[in-house]
């Protein structure tokens, strides 16, 4: 096989692969755009952290990786939700909610890296980390 017909080949493979996932996620709009898109902000940003805090770690690493990953698998038990009901609700609140919880994340890295935030959004993020994790009394 010559190298044209081989790259080709893995063309098509990969172009088939990407329509496999994208119909299995329920398409690609601009929910799944932007939630992506936190999903890598969110990784930057995290690595970024852990290297400012000397805590970057290559195993905690591919556990963040590896939970990200399921993001998409729970978008994509959501989409057969709507599928089955025929709907297009369930997907779109599982998105929102993981869009919501990335941008949380990406606040936190950023606030733990030592940026300057809005001091509003430092008690906000307090908060929600005390609900997180409650303090023993």
């Amino acid at each position: 096989m010559n190298e044209w017909k081989l790259t080709a080949l893995v063309r098509a493979i990969l172009a088939g692969a990407v329509a496999a996932i994208t119909t299995l996620l329920g398409g690609w709009d601009d929910a799944m755009m932007i939630l992506t898109i936190f999903i890598v902000l969110d990784i930057i940003s995290g690595w970024i952290r852990a290297f400012i805090q000397k805590e970057l770690s290559s195993e905690e690493s591919f556990r963040g990786t590896a939970k990200k990953v399921l993001i998409y698998v729970i978008v994509a038990v959501a989409a057969q939700a709507d599928r089955l009901t025929g709907t297009a609700l369930v997907r779109n609140v599982v998105i929102a909610w993981y869009c919501a919880t990335e941008a949380l994340s990406i606040l936190e890295n950023t606030v733990a890296a030592g940026l300057p935030v809005p001091e509003f959004l430092k008690e906000a993020l307090k908060q929600l980390n005390e609900k997180k994790f409650p303090v023993a009394s």
